[in-house]
């Protein structure tokens, strides 16, 4: 669970957003309350902490510098990683090997800091300590991916740790044995920097101040109870045992309980096609499940980084989703394609009525389609990358009817009767609409295919602020559906234009010997396409159908007393004459 640190004395609001050296007051109670700062080693230039006598620290620098700390979130930190790295210079090159060299090479550090290298191949740094809080020495650790080689950085980050953890002393009820992240943020007249603690046994960040984490709980709406908050705060936790292995401690009794997990997860999964457990597939459930059995572990701790990073980024996952569902919450997310905040989007649009008909009723399939999807602005990766290539196929198999349509077509107008050079028949502008809609289905099919091929490894988030821009508050993702739709109707328009063209052709200059049998033929398929199409259709479609029809209708007979309310609306001297 979270621990709560009450302090002994209120912070203003301009406190709460960034606190500085000169604004720290020293502790209330300065007889029972001391603390002996970390054996930092001090600083040629840049600030130091001085007391000045009237109970207010100041900052002596000789830029006249200040130091500041607000809070962050382990996102944050790998935000700054991963999109903030540091470039290397082309033109810097040095190829040569000093000879003897056989000892391993060390990259110079401060003293007192201990550098690590990640497996993934990033550095940072890490100082422990111990400082006296209340007449207890207890130990900390400060962390940080600040490049400390760099002349006045070590310094800097120093100097924030004595100020960080100067007000820490304030709160009788800090937690024992706590590490500390910092992260410069903005390096300018004021150096800020950003910090968070990391609290190992209730596994969980907390910071000295009040934090605004919508950074970290966007993604739920309605987030209101402390609970479903400490759910993502323990995701961030082990987000951060990711980012730093090396300084963190793992229990066997963490592997354990990833295993529960996973194989509840490997159940849910075989029982559920709308698991909400997790974002995985089965097979890489199992597989991840051979995978912690494997994990090292040494008097019933685990000693590798790399499987710390490997069981930290599995947790993260799981506890994620367990905030996304809304665990533990009343009205919690139980499968995937159910809505916590009763959204549902049945109210349809007037353009959706409309258009559907014209469309053969396919918009309606892939709106369903993409409210499973869409739910709650969350979107699984399974789901969407299921769905996803299950689109692709549908654009590959129309456009390959639509180049069928369009050779059929171009046959068809290379008869001699079709075009005679007389002018234009209605069998020929027939196949000629055919030969457009086949074009169009065409390319809207690939432009489809291709918006999904170019998504790459984010697709997920590609589609998350695409989805989010097309979502209407009332009528969900309509438009999304109906341009889906395109493709398939303009294929089913070809092909009856050219049927359309092809009895024209037939019927013209025709005895009744050929047209008899002709007529008859297309009477039985024309009914048996109808029934299959009436039969397997869902009761849904049909009362689509059914209602865009008496739709249509109710238009076509209001449009003359439309037609007259605007033109009296815009000539009043016929209504004066009329009466």
């Amino acid at each position: 669970m979270i621990a709560h640190v009450q302090p002994q004395d209120t912070m203003t609001s301009a406190e709460t957003k960034s606190i500085y050296i000169r604004d720290l007051p020293l502790p209330l109670d300065t007889t029972s309350m001391y603390l002996h700062l970390p054996t930092f080693h001090q600083p040629r230039s840049g600030p130091v902490l001085v007391g000045n006598g009237s109970g207010v620290y100041d900052v002596i620098t000789s830029s006249d510098r200040y130091l500041g700390f607000s809070p962050m979130s382990a996102e944050r930190v790998q935000a700054e990683r991963y999109d903030k790295r540091k470039h290397i210079p082309k033109n810097t090159k040095n190829y040569t090997i000093p000879f003897m060299t056989t000892d391993p090479i060390e990259r110079p550090v401060p003293p007192g800091w201990q550098i690590y290298t990640h497996p993934e191949g990033c550095l940072y740094y890490c100082y422990e300590s111990s400082v006296n809080f209340h007449g207890y020495s207890r130990k900390i650790r400060v962390i940080t991916q600040a490049d400390l080689v760099h002349d006045g950085v070590a310094e800097t980050i120093e100097n924030l740790a004595r100020l960080v953890y100067s007000h820490a002393c304030q709160y009788s009820s800090f937690p024992v044995n706590v590490d500390l992240v910092l992260e410069l943020m903005d390096v300018r007249e004021t150096v800020t920097a950003g910090y968070y603690f990391v609290h190992h046994e209730n596994r969980c960040l907390f910071w000295l101040q009040d934090f605004d984490a919508t950074v970290i709980l966007r993604e739920c709406c309605g987030v209101t109870e402390l609970s479903h908050k400490q759910i993502e705060l323990e995701a961030q936790y082990w987000k951060h045992i990711d980012l730093f292995p090396h300084t963190s401690a793992l229990h066997c009794q963490v592997l354990r309980q990833l295993q529960q997990i996973i194989r509840f997860a490997i159940s849910d999964c075989m029982t559920s096609e709308v698991s909400a457990v997790c974002a995985f597939s089965i097979d890489v459930l199992k597989n991840t499940l051979d995978l912690v059995k494997d994990v090292d572990v040494e008097n019933d701790w685990v000693q590798s980084a790399h499987d710390k990073c490997f069981i930290a980024r599995m947790m993260n996952h799981f506890r994620h989703c367990q905030y996304l569902n809304y665990h533990g919450q009343q009205g919690a997310r139980l499968s995937r394609d159910q809505t916590v905040h009763g959204d549902s989007y049945a109210e349809r649009s007037m353009m959706m009525r409309c258009l559907a008909p014209l469309l053969f009723n396919a918009p309606y399939e892939h709106v369903r389609s993409l409210h499973k999807l869409y739910v709650d602005s969350i979107i699984n990766l399974l789901d969407w990358r299921s769905f996803v290539q299950k689109l692709n196929v549908e654009m590959q198999d129309f456009n390959l009817l639509a180049t069928v349509l369009l050779s059929v077509n171009v046959g068809f107008l290379a008869i001699q009767t079709v075009d005679n050079g007389r002018g234009y028949s209605l069998s020929q502008v027939a196949s000629y609409v055919s030969v457009i809609s086949s074009f169009g289905s065409m390319l809207l099919g690939v432009n489809i295919a291709r918006q999904s091929y170019t998504q790459g490894p984010n697709m997920v988030d590609n589609a998350q602020a695409r989805l989010q821009s097309l979502v209407h508050p009332k009528h969900g993702l309509e438009t999304l559906a109906i341009i889906y739709s395109l493709p398939y109707a303009l294929l089913m328009w070809g092909m009856i234009f050219f049927v359309l063209a092809f009895f024209t052709e037939c019927f013209r200059h025709s005895s009744a010997v050929p047209s008899v049998p002709v007529s008859v033929a297309a009477l039985i398929v024309l009914v048996l396409v109808g029934w299959s199409c009436y039969t397997l259709g869902d009761r849904v479609e049909r009362g689509h159908l059914s209602g865009s029809v008496f739709t249509a209708v109710q238009w076509i007979k209001d449009l003359p007393r439309w037609m007259v309310r605007s033109v009296s609306a815009h000539t009043p001297w016929c209504v004066s004459e009329a009466e």
